[in-house]
C-alpha cells in the first residue's frame, strides 16, 4: 500500500463524491437518520466537493499501487456552503434544514472566535483502509495548505466516536458538545456530536 497525500484535482472528483456517498450514507448517524435517497445525497455532496474544489481546501489520499481514490477531506466556509443549498429539491429540504438547526445550535461558541477559520467540511476514509493512519495523514495536509492560505483556525463538527478520536489525536480541543437527543428528528441516536477548534498560527 502506497498511500499519497495531495491535493484535490478535478480529474478526482467524482471519485470523491463516491467515496463521500458511500462512507455518509451507510455510517454517518446522522445522515442515516435522515433517510435521503442515495440520487440527492449523490448530487448534493458533488456540488459541495465543487465548491471546494474551486477554493482550494481539499485533499485526496490516493493509493498510487492501484491509482484510486482511498480518502478525502475537504475544507468549506460557511458563506460556500450556504451556496449549495440551492441544489436541494423541496422534498429534502425540511430534512436538511433539520440538520442545519442542529449545527447552528452546536456551532453558537465559534461566534467568539475571531480571525479566519474553517470547517473541515467531510473527512473520510474507504473502510478497507481503516486504521492506517490517513485520516491523520489528510488532516495534517489540510492545516498546511490553509496555513499557506492565512487561515487561523480550523473546525471541526465531529458526529461519531472513529472521527472525534482522530480529531483529538491531531491537538484539536472540544469548545462545545450536543447530545443528538436535543434535537426532535435525532432523538433515537445515542451519542453526542462534538465542536472542536485547532489554532493554526
Amino acid at each position: 500500500m502506497n498511500i499519497q497525500i495531495q491535493e484535490l484535482s478535478a480529474k478526482r472528483l467524482p471519485e470523491s463524491a463516491e467515496l463521500l456517498t458511500d462512507v455518509f450514507l451507510n455510517l454517518e448517524p446522522m445522515t442515516a437518520a435522515l433517510q435521503l435517497s442515495r440520487d440527492f445525497y449523490s448530487s448534493y455532496v458533488r456540488a459541495v466537493c465543487d465548491h471546494c474544489f474551486e477554493d482550494g481546501l481539499a485533499v485526496a489520499a490516493i493509493d498510487a499501487d492501484v491509482d484510486r481514490l482511498v480518502g478525502v477531506a475537504i475544507g468549506l466556509d460557511d458563506g460556500k456552503y450556504r451556496q449549495t443549498l440551492h441544489v436541494i429539491p423541496p422534498e429534502y429540504r425540511a430534512a436538511m434544514e433539520q440538520m442545519n438547526d442542529f449545527f447552528e445550535e452546536l456551532d453558537k461558541p465559534l461566534s467568539r472566535i475571531p480571525g479566519k477559520w474553517t470547517y473541515v467540511f467531510y473527512l473520510a476514509v474507504a473502510p478497507s483502509y481503516w486504521r492506517a493512519g490517513i485520516s491523520m495523514s489528510m488532516l495534517q495536509r489540510m492545516e498546511s495548505l490553509l496555513r499557506g492560505k492565512r487561515y487561523e483556525y480550523l473546525v471541526s463538527e465531529a458526529t461519531n466516536p472513529k472521527s472525534e478520536g482522530a480529531f483529538r489525536k491531531q491537538g484539536y480541543v472540544e469548545i462545545n458538545r450536543l447530545a443528538y437527543a436535543a434535537a426532535p428528528s435525532f432523538a433515537g441516536l445515542p451519542g453526542d456530536c462534538t465542536l472542536f477548534l485547532k489554532k493554526l498560527v
